[in-house]
């Protein structure tokens, strides 16, 4: 009996081991863990049962590599090629004679006979090197595809795969150079290798000497427009934005195209804030009329930026900004209200309210607020817009109304974060700040950079400036001030900003008055005071939260309306440097290089 138990028990355990050896989870696991010797134990007994499964081949193969196991390596893939002449087992026995050393003439001997072994079929040759490029073979495998182009050609297959080679190995000259030639010889299109462009040609030096070489091939293949594309690809990484435009524009006329280049070049270009060349490029897109690539929104988007750079360079009483209004003017009541007339809407309304026309302001983004056709998006913009306008009427009621509507329907979206902020604005305005504090501390959270950086700003000059008795008027004092400010009463905004600093001298909320004198100056176009108070607020408030804004106002003002680019270019230089987590970081930079030069 004790014998019959014995024998049960090595049974359980034989059976145990052999489940153990053919589990192949733990053999995976080992293998991972670089376990070698005991994962090709299990991956052995593996191949046994189920000979075909070529991850348990590789895997087991990998194994004996490692070990340098070589012979018993060479003799697995010899059984393999016995029934199956594969390039794969090519590749896999150059792997595993390079891992051995000293069989430099057998490798050779492989190599040479890859092109017969695959009879010339391209795919099985591609195959093959990329096989090899796995094992880390790239020039093993850049001499198989090179042999078969002297062979076969010019093969599609085969040159785009020395090509990408070519880039892996640090030869992105004469990868490029292939890809020209593919372009021009096999009609490759452009957006067939623009992923490929994008990741492996990054630096500006290589940009500027493809640039020169594809300048050349443009010139003699003009008809190649995929060589245009790729060099138009040039420009516009190079940020070099006029000559985008020129070469785009050429394009376009060559091509007897409707401007979609041009319109997505304008896009390019505002958004990298050079809106001189984006107005150029809509101005080319409306030169073609009605039929032009989306005209209606190459309109609005010619307004918006007109306006930006108006405001930039130019005075609000000009005659350039009256001939812009009146344009404005025709296009917003001959085209709107609908999806795509809401912003330069809401522009002819900031004039219209600016110009003391407060009914014809709010009367414009009513059209747009509550017509039943337009988006949904666009309605809950113009209600936002609305809310602003109805403030400098004294109507807060009817104005927190319409955010409320906004950030309700909107819960989880930037609008209804927007409008959330608002509201707290709202409730700082009227003296109720620990609940405008609760809602901004919601919103110091939010998606968009700007609402949460605004909220930030807005929660810590509460929380400041909140709790001690005597601070109560001096914030109150200053709500008011920021209320006439936003209705645009800017000599009562200032009389209590000022007021503030005689009554309560050394106060805590001296960096906010300083910022909010600085912005009635500019709105008021005192920019030489203005600009005066920024480098206040920046000097004597350098680690403050708004020490950024204020350098970003500082050297806006002096860069446009001061004409002092020196300066300028210091101030940027200074924000750049001293505050790195800023939102005006990445505007500052490219304005730093366009005052810099390069």
């Amino acid at each position: 009996m004790q014998k019959l138990r014995l024998f049960a028990i090595l049974l359980i355990a034989l059976s145990s081991l052999k489940l153990w050896a053919q589990n192949p989870i733990l053999a995976q696991q080992l293998f991972q863990e670089e376990e070698f010797e005991r994962a090709a134990i299990i991956y052995e007994d593996l191949l046994k049962d189920q000979p075909n499964n070529p991850e348990y081949y590789e895997n087991y193969l990998a194994c004996l590599v490692y070990l340098e196991d070589y012979k018993k390596a060479k003799k697995l893939i010899r059984k393999y090629q016995k029934s199956n002449n594969h390039p794969m087992f090519r590749a896999d026995e150059i792997w595993v004679l390079s891992e051995e050393g000293g069989n430099d003439r057998r490798i050779q001997k492989i190599k040479e006979s890859f092109f017969e072994d695959c009879n010339g079929q391209p795919n099985c040759i591609v195959f093959g090197a990329r096989r090899l490029s796995n094992h880390i073979l790239k020039g093993e495998a850049l001499w198989i595809l090179k042999d078969a182009e002297t062979r076969l050609g010019n093969v599609y297959e085969i040159t785009n795969e020395i090509a990408l080679l070519e880039l892996q190995v640090g030869e992105r000259f004469k990868a490029l150079e292939r890809y020209i030639e593919m372009m021009v010889r096999s009609n490759v299109q452009y957006n067939q290798l623009k992923q490929i462009i994008d990741t492996y040609v990054t630096d500006s030096s290589d940009i500027v000497q493809l640039q020169g070489i594809l300048l050349k091939q443009v010139q003699n293949h003009p008809n190649v427009s995929a060589l245009s594309e790729w060099l138009k690809w040039t420009f516009v990484a190079l940020q070099d934005w006029q000559k985008a435009f020129v070469f785009t524009r050429s394009l376009d006329k060559r091509m007897k195209e409707d401007g979609y280049r041009m319109f997505e070049l304008g896009y390019l270009c505002k958004t990298n804030l050079d809106l001189t060349t984006a107005l150029k490029c809509f101005d080319y897109v409306l030169e073609k009329g009605s039929a032009a690539y989306n005209y209606q929104i190459a309109q609005s988007q010619w307004f918006e930026i007109k306006y930006e750079l108006l405001l930039k360079s130019d005075s609000i009483k000009s005659i350039n900004f009256r001939n812009y209004t009146s344009l404005l003017d025709s296009f917003v009541h001959r085209e709107g209200p609908s999806n795509y007339t809401l912003q330069p809407t809401i522009i002819l309304s900031e004039i219209y309210i600016r110009d003391n026309k407060i009914n014809s302001g709010i009367a414009v983004l009513e059209l747009h607020a509550y017509s039943p056709y337009l988006n949904k998006n666009i309605r809950a913009q113009s209600k936002i817009a609305l809310a602003d306008a109805l403030i400098t009427t004294g109507d807060v009621y009817t104005s927190e109304l319409l955010l409320a509507k906004v950030e309700k329907e909107f819960q989880d979206d930037p609008l209804g974060q927007e409008a959330k902020f608002k509201r707290a604005e709202l409730s700082f305005y009227r003296g109720d700040y620990e609940w405008a504090n609760m809602q901004l501390d919601v919103l110091k959270g939010a998606t968009t950079q700007l609402i949460s950086n605004d909220a930030m700003e807005l929660s810590l000059c509460i929380t400041d400036n909140l709790g001690i008795d005597s601070n109560y008027a001096a914030l109150e004092m200053y709500s008011k001030a920021r209320l006439f400010f936003r209705q645009q009463w800017y000599d009562s905004s200032m009389f209590y900003a000022r007021q503030l600093n005689i009554d309560f001298p050394g106060h805590s909320l001296g960096d906010e008055v300083l910022m909010l004198r600085g912005q009635i100056e500019e709105k008021t176009e005192n920019f030489s005071e203005a600009a005066n108070l920024y480098q206040a607020l920046a000097e004597t408030y350098p680690s403050d939260i708004l020490a950024d804004n204020a350098l970003f106002k500082l050297a806006k003002i002096l860069q446009y309306k001061l004409n002092d680019k020196k300066k300028a270019q210091e101030s940027y230089k200074k924000l750049i440097e001293d505050h790195t987590n800023s939102i005006f970081i990445g505007e500052a930079r490219i304005e730093y290089r366009k005052l810099r030069g390069f």
